[in-house]
């Protein structure tokens, strides 16, 4: 197989090519220099220098003395054989004719080539070079080592035994020989490949002969990939490029199995189309297992194709696509990803596509692998072009959203585009009112039933005036006028109208306008503050701050309000005329670090909003009898000590039946050695009734059971009202040296049935998943 290089190497087969394209790197041609002067004297011995070396400056490095026991030498190589200088150091040096001998810890150089090892013979007239005892082979950046070397600098063609190399942090190898057999032909065997520490390795690749190329391909006979001393895949015949680019080519095969499709092999060929665009195309074969909760044992055929593409370094893109025939159905069955940014389009625009499809929802459940999407019931695609400039922006949106409503109701909405205009808030010349302005039109696409299913236009502008009012520094006001126009091209019948003509839609084909005033006042104040001294390890000061405030909001009613299509927030405007009082307790800290600015850790708010509107109260009995226009009591605590802890609760308390009406409590921790803790526990009661509609909570936990090693991640949500457990899912994770095992264990109400599900993964450093087996059963409710 050949394996290709996409971008930085990951897989296996590229990393090995890489190590033997480092062995043959090592004794390659090296690049012309210029050529040496005459040499002064074919041995020389070390001579005391003329004048002590100065005293090296308080901020220079000392220079380095030479060793009084080394002999420096040169020795000058034939002109009819290219002539040049060998040069360097060593303890001993002798001649036996034109043979010099070298020993004691012999340091040589020739050009961009250096050799260090116990013992070297170097004959002049041949150029031939032996060393024995710890050679160490350097070439430009890459370095092999090993027991015994023959090397020809006029031929450049040798051998090296024993050898170990290193290409870079991640790339080592091993071989028991390596030979260059001509100019850009190599010969390694017995050969060993990780990217794990070469001193026992718990996972190698390794092969008994390869024939390498430079800047071709690499091929080997004989390849087994070994757990330890363990032979786990035999690879009769393996074929990679030696090469430095991207490269066409199979990728490392994955094996894995699933309780489903039984076992598998995952291949896929890497294609390079040219410097900014490359493709994958996948191959799954699947023997056939049972199904999730039923028996079968058809075969699978999964098929996919990933296409990127980056033409200059602001657009890139991707597609991914995935078919695979389910015997079990007799079809098959798909899904399709495409993304897609461009950041400098004419005119200072940028635009993002984004599009996801499948062939049904249960294509998910059945066939997802990742636990975060196999319970996928909504599907998004966009495409938006926006550009903002000073204060204003402008977007241009198209959109496509599938909700699968139960289990087989899907309701699709499309905006077919909309456009949109906003201006943040601007002053206006002197004066002291501040201008913001939102808009929008659309070509919206409802189709939620057979009876809602139509296109319509639709046009809505909110301009708004603020004016804010600073009249002492415990004080603030401000107050926000603006009235909201909408437009719909089409609106719904009434009840009464459905009841007299039913017909085949809920559409009347008559266009419908709408106009709200709107007003909004904030008053803050009057505050008071106090600050303490802390004294304390953290914190130097405290401030705490006393904050009574009055939001209003006020939205007129709209007397047609039945016949507005519903899509968005903007067609359900419900008429309000609400204020809401609260006082607020905030205590501010400041670090000990006099930089650091205060924050605040503590705040308690006590609130409850007012209706202004007799005919809309905010309390009220099931049969309307009695009812308050003031709301339930609520208060509101946020504690945050550190940046790693933060806790919120908040409880409403219903005043006309005096009992609990909601309660919530969410916290994070953040703790050392990358250990999370999170809840969120709430409720729902109806205090007339005296009875609880909800009650839910939800943990998350990350902790390292062995730090920097064995890591357990948890999710569990349970239904504390119904006793039901809504999901739950537990991640253990080891990460070893250069490798990593994941066992994931997950149990998940999906629409009418519970699915249980395990997944255990292999994953090698630099290589990605090398196995992945996957199992579960279903219960249908």
């Amino acid at each position: 197989m050949s394996a290709p290089v996409r971008g930085a190497p990951t897989a296996v087969a590229l990393a090995l090519a890489a190590m033997l394209c480092a062995a043959a790197a090592a004794t390659q041609e090296p690049e012309p220099e210029a050529p040496p002067g005459p040499p002064e004297a074919a041995e020389t011995t070390p001579q005391e220098p003329e004048q002590p070396p100065a005293a090296p400056d308080a901020e220079s490095p000392a220079a380095p003395v030479p060793d009084p026991d080394r002999i420096r030498f040169e020795l000058p190589l034939p002109e009819e054989e290219g002539g040049g200088t060998v040069a360097g150091t060593t303890s001993e040096l002798s001649y036996e004719g034109s043979l010099a001998v070298l020993s004691g810890g012999v340091e040589l150089s020739y050009q961009d080539v250096k050799v260090r090892a116990e013992r070297i013979e170097f004959d002049l007239d041949t150029e031939q070079l032996e060393a024995s005892g710890d050679v160490v082979f350097d070439q430009g950046p890459r370095r092999l080592t090993g027991t015994t070397m023959s090397y020809n600098l006029g031929t450049d063609l040798g051998t090296l035994t024993e050898v170990t190399g290193q290409v870079t942090d991640d790339y080592y190898f091993r071989g028991s020989r390596v030979e260059k057999t001509g100019p850009d032909t190599y010969v390694v065997e017995h050969g060993v490949f990780t990217s794990c520490s070469p001193e026992d390795p718990p996972w190698s690749f390794r092969f008994r002969r390869v024939r390498v190329r430079v800047d071709g391909f690499a091929r080997a006979r004989s390849a087994t990939f070994r757990a330890k001393n363990f032979p786990v895949v035999y690879l009769p015949y393996v074929l990679w490029p030696v090469r430095e680019t991207r490269t066409s080519g199979l990728l490392v095969p994955k094996p894995g199995y699933s309780s489903r499709r039984g076992p598998s092999l995952g291949l896929a060929y890497f294609q390079t189309l040219g410097r900014s665009f490359d493709t994958t195309i996948e191959l799954d074969l699947f023997a056939g297992g049972a199904p999730l909760g039923a028996a079968g044992s058809g075969s699978y055929l999964g098929l996919g194709n990933e296409f990127r593409w980056r033409p200059s370094e602001t657009t890139t893109g991707r597609f991914e696509g995935y078919a695979i025939r389910d015997p079990d159905l007799d079809e098959v069955r798909w899904r399709a990803n495409l993304a897609h940014e461009a950041r400098d389009l004419p005119f200072g625009f940028r635009g993002v596509v984004s599009i996801e499809e499948a062939s049904d929802f249960d294509f998910f459940r059945d066939f997802e692998r990742r636990g975060d999407r196999n319970s996928i019931r909504q599907l998004y695609s966009r495409g938006f072009l926006t550009k903002n400039w000073s204060a204003h922006s402008v977007n241009i949106l198209f959109d496509n959203r599938e909700t699968l409503v139960g289990t087989d109701r899907l309701v699709e909405l499309r905006q077919l585009p909309e456009i949109e205009y906003r201006l943040r808030s601007k002053r206006l010349g002197r004066s002291p009112l501040y201008l913001q302005v939102r808009s929008s039109a659309h070509l919206l696409d409802v189709e939620r039933s057979e009876r809602l299913d139509a296109a319509y236009g639709r046009a809505d502008v909110l301009p708004e005036l603020t004016l804010p009012v600073r009249s002492a520094p415990w004080l603030a006001l401000s107050v926000t006028a603006g009235g909201r126009f909408t437009w719909w091209g089409d609106s719904l019948l009434t009840s009464v109208e459905r009841q007299e003509d039913p017909g085949d839609s809920d559409f009347r084909g008559e266009s419908l306008s709408r106009f709200v005033p709107t007003l909004t006042a904030e008053v803050v104040g009057p505050s008071f503050s106090r600050i303490f001294d802390a004294g304390g390890k953290n914190f130097s000061k405290l401030k705490h701050v006393i904050e009574p405030r009055f939001d209003y909001r006020y939205f007129d009613d709209f007397d047609e309000q039945e016949r507005i299509p519903l899509f968005d927030e903007i067609d359900n405007l419900q008429g309000a005329n609400v204020g809401r009082f609260s006082l607020v307790h905030r205590l501010l800290a400041k670090p000990v670090e006099e930089r650091a600015g205060a924050r605040e850790i503590l705040s308690f708010e006590l609130f409850r909003n007012y209706s202004f509107d007799e005919e809309t109260p905010l309390q009220f009995s099931t049969d309307r009898e009695q009812q308050r226009r003031a709301g339930p009591l609520g208060t509101l605590v946020r504690f945050s000590p550190s940046n790693t802890t933060n806790l919120r609760a908040e409880a409403t308390y219903n005043t006309l039946f005096g009992g609990i009406e909601s309660t919530s409590f969410s916290s994070s921790f953040s703790l050392p050695a990358n250990n999370r803790i999170g809840v969120l526990w709430s409720t729902r009661r109806q205090p007339e009734l005296d009875v609880t509609r909800t009650h839910q909570i939800r943990l998350s936990t990350q902790i390292g059971l062995v730090p920097r090693r064995l890591m357990l991640a948890s999710s569990v949500n349970y239904d504390i009202q119904r006793s039901l457990l809504q999901l739950q899912r537990h991640i253990l994770s080891y990460q070893g040296s250069c490798y990593s095992l994941s066992l994931e264990y997950g149990d998940f109400l999906n629409g009418d049935r519970r699915d249980r599900e395990y997944r255990f993964m292999v994953t090698l450093k630099n290589v990605g998943t090398f196995l992945d087996i996957t199992g579960g059963q279903s219960e249908e409710f």
